[in-house]
């Protein structure tokens, strides 16, 4: 019934690794938007939200 649990957090972590790349070479300029996968997208969304609660954290 399925994979076993262990390879799934497997692939999920080798996914996560490559969409962290992708997002660190985005930054840099060497790709894109277009060329992010949505889990790397998400991840740019999640990292720009919490850069702007960190900036606004430190104003007040």
């Amino acid at each position: 019934m399925g994979r076993p649990k262990e390879e799934l957090k497997k692939i999920h972590r080798k996914k996560v690794k490559k969409a962290k790349e992708k997002v660190k070479a985005h930054l840099r300029g060497e790709i894109p938007y277009s060329n992010l996968s949505q889990l790397a997208k998400k991840l740019l969304e999640k990292r720009k939200k919490a850069e702007k609660l960190l900036s606004s954290a430190q104003g007040s």
